[in-house]
């Protein structure tokens, strides 16, 4: 619901906007708010020579003290191809200086920034005619675009991100199924994703490892998120929600569960190398470091790209239902040179309702079937 203000100068609520969202923008920016999302979250990197001068590694083969044994001979250590002191991992904690540096971080950035600085706006401020319908059109369009290049194509060119985002807005018009479907259908690699974080988050495989131990409230969020959105998918599915409204206020309730939970999934993507690592260390006789060394590095690389992955989905959902808030006819009937939008507002008011309850059905039914497979052996963590 919009909040009424006076002011002693009547200022045009365009400009209002205008002046809220760049106020937003900036103060996110500038409070580095996405970076702070994943503030102080472990990351492990596998180096090719220790110094002696480095701190004490968070993980070493059992059984090995800092250095090597003092009765150790000669022959023994020219016997022993392996060299133990390599096998080692440094924790580091994350910081706005070491995210900036990961590839995709811009993207990373944008996907939190512009829902942060044109949503509060848009459904807090008095409405403007031609800003407030189309202020969440803004961040839904950007966090499509990143899912497409994140989940399906990794380096599009701008004319098929343009001819992608044209064909979607055709297709509203023609019927909202179109656009419900190709939303969520990019929500499933995220929710796999999820799943597997989920997966080693709560310990499924019995590792025993405290370096991959989550905190209770980690835990909980991980579980809030699969449980509220499976109810609130089912219940939609089944008929049980009266009204739109109330539809509105579980999707939204899922969402930020999921958004929520996506910082622990985060440090469970980042664990996950350290699984595999530990695994092909102890999985036979002659440890296979290298695959670890390359798991640790991909996992550290990409660290942006995956929290894109994970943050999209639930900031899409509300990107959609703050759509579905600010559409309908009330904003465009009676505007002169506007009357022909009123069609298209009261049939975007419908599919980003739609968009939105698809993406959480699609989220929680991949994520479910994925925690079985997981859970039937079906699938492994490697």
């Amino acid at each position: 619901m919009a909040v009424s203000l006076s002011f002693p100068i009547p200022i045009p609520p365009a400009l209002l906007h205008a002046a809220a969202g760049i106020a937003l923008a900036a103060a996110a920016h500038f409070l580095h708010l996405p970076s702070l999302f994943l503030y102080a979250l472990h990351t492990y990197i596998h180096p090719d020579a220790v110094p002696s001068n480095t701190p004490r590694a968070v993980l070493r083969p059992p059984g090995d003290n800092a250095g090597p044994a003092k009765g150790s001979s000669k022959r023994a250590a020219a016997k022993d191809a392996f060299d133990a002191t390599s096998a080692q991992l440094y924790r580091l904690r994350l910081s706005h200086g070491t995210l900036a540096s990961r590839p995709h971080f811009g993207a990373y950035h944008a996907a939190f920034l512009l829902p942060l600085a044109l949503l509060p706006p848009a459904l807090l401020l008095p409405a403007a005619s031609a800003v407030s319908p189309l202020a969440p059109l803004v961040p839904a369009a950007f966090l499509f675009v990143a899912l497409l290049r994140h989940v399906v194509v990794p380096s599009p060119r701008p004319a098929q991100l343009a001819a992608a985002l044209g064909a979607l807005l055709v297709a509203t018009l023609l019927s909202s199924s179109p656009f419900a479907g190709a939303l969520a259908s990019l929500a499933a690699l995220p929710a796999a994703r999820f799943a597997r974080a989920f997966w080693l988050g709560t310990d499924q495989p019995r590792t025993g490892l405290a370096v991959l131990a989550s905190s209770a409230p980690a835990r909980l969020l991980l579980h809030l998120a699969v449980l509220v959105s499976s109810v609130a998918s089912i219940l939609q599915c089944c008929g049980f929600v009266d009204g739109a409204e109330q539809e509105v206020r579980l999707l939204a309730a899922a969402a930020g569960l999921q958004l929520l939970a996506a910082r622990p999934a985060v440090q469970m993507y980042l664990n996950e190398a350290v699984f595999c690592w530990y695994q092909r260390l102890h999985a036979s006789r002659a440890p296979d470091t290298e695959y670890g060394r390359a798991k640790v590095f991909l996992h550290n690389h990409h660290l942006c790209a995956v929290a894109t992955q994970l943050v999209a989905p639930p900031l899409l959902v509300l990107s959609l239902l703050a759509l579905w808030r600010v559409q309908g006819k009330d904003f465009f009937e009676g505007v002169e040179g506007l009357d022909w939008l009123v069609g298209w507002s009261v049939a975007m008011k419908e599919a980003a309702l739609l968009a939105a309850w698809w993406v959480m059905a699609v989220w929680s039914a991949v994520t479910v079937i994925t925690l079985v497979c997981y859970k039937r052996g079906w699938l492994f963590v490697l």
